[in-house]
């Protein structure tokens, strides 16, 4: 039986919460009183746009932490749809070759664990869509790693794609399409555990391609985060470890990375440099991006995986798991808060408060109900029972500084 603690890990997945350490350790002030606002999640302006029918745009379909596994002891509890990985990484596939995107962009933590039977089951199903004539873009992932080398991941991946340049010193190569290059960087730093960084002949290799590039459109992906939590650098797994590679991505003239890792929809900026990370596709709201790289202006948006559409039974199985995932967080945050002496209505109005949250996180819709979080009357006293455990600064700085939909996006070369 788990213990409180490492049900909580599990939960939130460790690394939403990493870099935490960098906010004060005091007691969260009161909360703030606004306004609710409605939900903005994805515009008919922006899928309407006429830059998705113009042939001379790059078109780009986009997921992230794919996690494959076909190990029925991978655990559902966090991630319902985890169980059912075969399914739901074929309806992704069918999706992908219905839509016919001109290339199809994987930002790292393909499988699980990297174990050779998950790997064979998922490149053999990414065959597929390279066989329709999609390209494929895809980026390492520290969890690739855990079961396998440098040398395999090679010979298991790279067979699937067509780079232009390849760095000597990673995994990290280029590809073109419609005069867009895509730089797919290896950011794994094995020396330093589940932390990422570039090896300085990386960044070598990086600034070298920036400058081969220099004037093209430049999109920059790869799975650890470039932007998001960069404040806690010091000791966050999420992010690379590399100080000035913001600065040495807005000098190139990049104005775009795609990232991952955290396995929830989110966006930010910073010095004109955007970042959206992508969400998980067997968790939260199954989501996939849709991309437009003009001549003049980038496009994004994430929507649900379209599983109905192609016959999957998926939804009706995943149900079932994510009731039982339901009943165990319900039983996990009831735990926690009955520790922090809150009971009765008060407990049960925080508990409703941190679901919604982490709702409208994993969706990208932070930004459109921040008011609406910050009014709730539960606002402070969810602050209270979750600080000490370290969630609460998390929560706090997310809920007070989110500025942007995590589900579109519109930006100007």
């Amino acid at each position: 039986m788990r213990t409180l603690s490492e049900s909580l890990l599990i939960i939130f997945l460790t690394f939403i919460l990493t870099g935490c350490s960098a906010f004060a350790k005091k007691s969260p002030e009161g909360s703030h009183a606004a306004n609710a606002s409605d939900m903005v999640v994805v515009t008919d302006s922006v899928k309407a746009d006429p830059v998705w029918s113009d042939p001379e745009v790059l078109h780009a379909l986009i997921i992230s932490d794919i996690h494959y596994t076909e190990r029925e002891s991978a655990d559902h509890l966090s991630v319902p749809g985890i169980a059912l990985s075969g399914e739901f990484t074929d309806a992704i596939v069918e999706e992908v070759i219905a839509k016919n995107p001109d290339v199809f962009i994987v930002t790292g933590d393909n499988t699980n664990s990297g174990a050779s039977e998950d790997v064979t089951g998922l490149t053999a199903r990414l065959k597929r869509i390279k066989d329709a004539g999609i390209p494929l873009v895809i980026t390492t992932g520290n969890h690739d790693f855990d079961l396998m080398d440098e040398d395999e991941y090679e010979k298991a991946y790279f067979g699937l794609l067509d780079p232009v340049d390849r760095d000597l010193a990673s995994l990290s190569y280029t590809y073109i399409s419609k005069d867009v290059v895509l730089l797919a960087m290896d950011d794994k730093a094995l020396s330093r555990g589940a932390q990422s960084e570039f090896s300085p002949e990386t960044m070598g290799w990086l600034r070298e391609m920036l400058e081969k590039y220099k004037g093209k459109r430049i999109i920059f992906l790869s799975h650890h985060n470039v932007l998001y939590n960069s404040s806690g650098k010091e000791t966050a797994t999420n992010i690379i470890h590399n100080d000035d590679l913001a600065e040495t991505l807005i000098k190139g003239g990049v104005k775009l990375c795609i990232t991952g890792h955290m396995h929830s929809q989110y966006i930010l900026e910073k010095d004109g440099l955007w970042e959206v990370l992508s969400g998980m596709p067997f968790s939260g709201k199954h989501l996939m991006g849709n991309l437009a790289v003009g001549k003049d202006r980038i496009l994004y948006y994430a929507e649900p995986l379209e599983f109905d559409a192609y016959g999957k039974d998926v939804s009706e199985k995943l149900r079932p798991l994510e009731e039982e995932r339901d009943l165990y967080m319900d039983k996990v945050f009831s735990e926690l808060l009955d520790s922090e002496g809150l009971k009765g209505q008060k407990k049960d109005g925080v508990k409703e408060l941190i679901f919604r949250f982490f709702d409208y996180y994993e969706e990208g819709s932070l930004a459109d109900h921040r008011p609406e979080i910050m009014a709730d009357p539960n606002y402070k006293a969810m602050l209270d029972a979750l600080w000490d455990h370290n969630y609460g600064p998390w929560m706090k700085e997310m809920a007070e500084n989110t500025k942007y939909s995590g589900r579109q996006l519109e930006i100007s070369w």
